[in-house]
């Protein structure tokens, strides 16, 4: 009885059964979880190395512009992709990343990734696998860009000068691709310096419609002294009878006679007076096209037009033209003698567009230093240089690409260390307010603005963020490093316009 009742209790005693079901089960929960746990691991890996893949591809297209040389581009790829990666820990490892070049223009790049898992590998899967790949185009291949330099007085304290044209420099070697690369030709530089005005140099005819050496004239009015000769009845006392040998008078007789005799006067005169003036330097221009990019008429000469003592650019009240106000010379009537204005410039004129980096940085090399700053006009001729109107003035090698040239942008770097306030057109606003008209109407052209405030005030800054074409495009330095950096982030920055992933 008890050996029969012992097996049928254990025959009939089911809770055991729920720790076997449990057992059994747990084990395709736990890789199920597990494996969901392994592939949410593998998406954020694959994430980064997409994010690594994109930038390594984007630096070969960019090395690509400057190089003909795809086995440099390859290696550069490689190297970038691999400096990205390095460090993501968790045992993962990507095969060697795959580049081909579908032209000239083009580069695309491929990888598979193997990364470990946890709590997969109760079900045998070691690890998760996936492929990420990425390519990039030319999507821009000609590029216009000026560079727009300060060169006020304070720009000679401490090594700014040098800071700047060391950075500039920089900037330039990054942006201009190497001489005999497919890219060669396509991007070229312009550069213009101001302090108080900006010297048009060769230009100045073709802005102003005056000759560099003009002869300014006026009447002086004056008194002066002169001699003269009248006839006078003139009496005095005469000797009329001398002694023999002493020979001294004897006799005297008063007599009288007509005379003529030497006399001074003052009287008033007119005389034509002469200034010759030699000079480049120019102000901003005046009237209906002071905030546009209107070329200056080419087939107008004023030199005969402009009268005595003329400051104007025009004849006219709106300035039709398009001219620029020149330096001129006046006559001051109450102190007698001429006086010039308007010829503190800089003898450093602007440079148009040209793809040569010798002259490039020659240019920056001959920058020096004096004045103030009229930020504007900076930021005026910055526009001119790479405006699709003043073809007829920057001609030849150095004509701007049209606004709507395919595949082009047009870009301004506008650097300063100091506050706007230098303008001759006092009606139109100081210096500041004409930067701002002038940058909206620069941007409604689809330019791209950056800048660059160096060491300067918070009057400096603010004109320069507003200029800007976001907060992205708005750089401040305190010292020479971080304005290199700056010069560095702008340029690339810009080379990357120039291409789509």
């Amino acid at each position: 009885m008890f050996g029969l009742g012992l097996t049928k209790k254990y025959r009939t005693d089911k809770r055991a059964n729920v720790s076997m079901i449990f057992a059994l089960t747990m084990i395709p929960i736990i890789a199920v979880a597990g494996f969901a746990v392994d592939l949410q691991l593998a998406f954020s890996k694959k994430g980064k190395i997409q994010h690594s893949i994109d930038s390594a591809v984007l630096a070969g297209a960019r090395m690509l512009q400057g190089t003909d040389s795809k086995s440099d581009v390859r290696k550069h790829t490689r190297a970038y992709f691999d400096a990205m990666t390095d460090g993501e820990g968790g045992g993962l490892t990507c095969d060697a990343l795959a580049i081909e070049f579908v032209d000239d223009e083009n580069i695309e790049a491929s990888t598979t990734c193997y990364q470990p898992t946890t709590l997969s590998r109760v079900i045998g899967q070691e690890r998760v696998k996936f492929t990420v790949e990425a390519a990039a185009t030319y999507g821009i291949s000609k590029l216009d860009v000026a560079f727009v330099f300060d060169i006020s007085g304070s720009m000679g304290w401490g090594t700014k000068l040098w800071d700047l044209k060391v950075a500039a420099k920089d900037a330039a070697d990054i942006l201009l691709p190497e001489k005999g690369s497919a890219g060669e030709g396509e991007v070229r530089i312009a550069m213009v310096a101001y302090n108080s005005q900006v010297d048009a140099g060769d230009y100045f005819k073709d802005v102003t419609g005056l000759k560099p050496k003009r002869t300014y004239t006026a009447i002086n009015n004056t008194r002066k002294r002169e001699t003269y000769t009248d006839d006078e009845y003139v009496c005095e006392w005469v000797c009329t009878k001398y002694r023999g040998r002493s020979g001294r008078c004897r006799d005297w007789d008063y007599q009288c006679d007509w005379k003529e005799v030497e006399k001074d006067r003052w009287v008033d005169t007119q005389e034509t007076v002469t200034k010759t003036l030699n000079s480049t330097c120019v102000w901003e221009r005046e009237g209906e096209h002071a905030f546009s990019d209107a070329q200056p008429d080419q087939d107008n000469d004023r030199l005969d037009e402009v009268p005595e003592s003329s400051w104007n650019a025009s004849q006219t009240s709106n300035n039709s033209e398009g001219f620029l106000t020149a330096g001129y010379a006046y006559w001051d009537d109450d102190r007698d003698r001429w006086y010039t204005t308007g010829t503190s410039c800089l003898n450093v004129e602007p440079f148009p567009l040209d793809d040569d980096l010798d002259d490039v940085e020659d240019y920056i090399d001959d920058l020096y230093v004096n004045g103030g700053t009229a930020g504007h006009q900076g930021i005026e001729w910055g526009w001119y240089l790479i405006s699709e109107r003043w073809s007829d003035v920057f001609d030849g090698k150095s004509t701007p690409l049209a606004y709507d040239e395919p595949d082009s942008i047009k870009a301004m770097i506008i650097m300063t260390d100091g506050e706007f306030n230098q303008q001759f057109h006092n009606g139109q606003g100081d210096s500041v307010e004409q930067a701002k008209k002038l940058c909206d109407a620069i941007k409604q052209e689809d330019i791209v603005i950056y800048t660059v405030a160096f060491e300067a005030p918070p009057a400096g800054e603010e004109v320069l963020e507003y200029c800007a074409s976001g907060v992205e495009f708005s750089f401040k330095a305190s010292n020479g490093l971080e304005l290199k950096k700056s010069y560095q982030s702008i340029a690339q920055s810009i080379a990357d316009l120039r291409i789509k992933s």
